[in-house]
């Protein structure tokens, strides 16, 4: 946010005028519109406050009766947008939902609703809650994700406010242009990673035998994007000029923080693949026999890191099941986050292992890939990878209440097939506090979720299930 004491609408008004937002981004198209009836839950809204093209482009601001330049929901009804280009995240708030309300103020005419962003239409997190929508204009911030493209925003305006009201009226949008742009990589590359966290980018130590580790060894950008296989992860560990020239050897106790072009989510299995190059590798060959090992964690907002443990299925080879310590390739999960936007790789070879084989040089990362994302998925087998392409689609969604709650909250599941559903709870912070699997039966169900013995707060419910997540944001009192 360009200023903390003002909205962007605020801060804005000198160059609305002119209909032109430098440095901001506003409603570029409508990806779908499903419009509710007005209040008495029967008549269709007005035809000439249901132009979805008053949408876009920089909205009016103005609660002046006048022209019709809003898009109405309706009772319930909703609207996904696509943003002009991305809204950053920055310091204080992000966007500004920008509402038309003639001549009356919430607490009289309270026209409200609920805000969701994504950046791929697969993963949504709220920005509201279900205790807090925003009533009229709303300013509100992005939380962990560092960019969206994608807006949902849903009435959930009181059906009684008014005879004839028609819900919340959707001026426009003003999102924070500065400090982002949007990743120009496309399919499985939205999933590695695309830079660095922290000046130095790396830190790399000795080899074995206390010295630098060979130059050809030493490029940093050797570890970004996709490895040249993505198909088989031996097929990097050929003894070639290509595979000699496509790693960064960390040394002794070296360590990279990398960036990702997209928030990687947590999903079902093991979230993230590190492509470590040894060469002959193979999957018959033990841990011991070349034990280059590493320990590897995640981070939502770069400041605080966790622990990506290895999963049952994945531990062997000298690895174990919990801890965060891979030998060579391995594959780690998210477990108490819920997304992620930063892995630190820390080698961990020489204080383990009193006589390496050879003049070693630490562990020696060629990439590190996302497993789970909507567009392009991969699925890890012993032999190398299957690839699934199809888009998943938005078919789950949740309504939470009480909220705010003391010991429970109910949960609504409307889904359009019978599909399991997995429930998290995380705190701020992304860890993981509670879960609760649900089978769900395909039509709209009720379920209750215990919130007994937690501190109080706000905490985050993911439900996941069909291919599509939904967050909402819940008050612990």
């Amino acid at each position: 946010m360009f200023t903390s004491t003002k909205s962007f609408v605020a801060a804005a008004m000198g160059l609305l005028a002119s209909g032109v937002v430098f440095g901001q981004v506003s409603i570029g198209s409508v990806i779908s519109a499903t419009q509710g009836p007005k209040t008495d839950l029967v008549s269709a809204v007005d035809l000439d406050r249901s132009n979805t093209a008053n949408l876009t482009s920089a909205p009016q601001n103005t609660d002046v009766q006048g022209p019709i330049n809003f898009y109405s929901l309706g009772m319930a009804g909703e609207v996904v947008v696509q943003m002009s280009g991305p809204i950053c995240n920055g310091p204080g708030n992000d966007l500004t939902v920008v509402e038309t309300t003639w001549n009356f103020v919430c607490s009289n005419y309270p026209e409200k609703a609920r805000v969701w962003a994504s950046q791929d239409l697969c993963n949504w997190v709220e920005l509201t809650t279900e205790a807090n929508p925003i009533c009229h204009n709303g300013d509100l911030d992005l939380g962990c994700l560092p960019w969206a493209l994608y807006l949902k925003i849903k009435d959930v305006s009181p059906n009684n406010y008014t005879q004839d009201g028609d819900g919340y009226d959707v001026d426009g949008v003003i999102g924070n242009s500065a400090g982002c742009t949007l990743p120009a990589e496309a399919g499985l590359s939205r999933y590695a990673a695309n830079g660095f966290q922290g000046n130095p980018q790396a830190t790399q130590g000795l080899t074995e035998n206390n010295t630098a580790v060979p130059a050809a060894r030493d490029n940093q950008a050797r570890m970004l994007g996709l490895p040249l296989n993505v198909t088989n992860i031996y097929a990097n560990d050929v003894t070639t000029s290509s595979a000699n020239n496509n790693f960064f050897s960390l040394g002794k106790n070296g360590s990279v923080t990398l960036a990702f072009p997209y928030s990687l989510f947590n999903g079902p299995g093991a979230d993230v693949q590190i492509y470590e190059t040894s060469f002959n590798d193979n999957a018959a060959r033990s841990c011991s026999n070349y034990p280059e090992k590493a320990t590897v964690e995640g981070s939502c907002d770069g400041v605080t890191f966790y622990p990506l443990n290895i999963l049952p299925e994945d531990a062997g080879n000298g690895e174990t099941a919990g801890s965060n310590m891979i030998c060579r390739d391995g594959r780690v999960d998210f477990g108490s986050l819920a997304f992620v936007n930063y892995i630190r790789i820390t080698d961990v070879t020489f204080g383990l292992v009193a006589n390496f084989p050879g003049v070693g040089d630490g562990f020696d990362v060629d990439a590190v890939v996302g497993l789970q994302n909507c567009g392009s998925s991969i699925r890890v087998n012993e032999e190398g990878y299957t690839h699934n392409a199809d888009v998943l689609e938005d078919v789950l969604s949740i309504n939470v209440w009480p909220n705010p709650a003391h010991d429970f909250v109910s949960v609504s599941l409307l889904m359009n097939e019978a599909s399991e559903v997995v429930l998290s709870l995380t705190d701020l912070t992304g860890r993981i506090v509670r879960t609760k699997v649900v089978a769900a039966d395909g039509v709209n169900m009720i379920q209750d979720f215990d919130l007994s013995g937690l501190r109080e707060g706000i905490y985050l419910l993911q439900a996941e299930g069909n291919g599509s997540r939904e967050v909402v944001r819940i008050s612990k009192n």
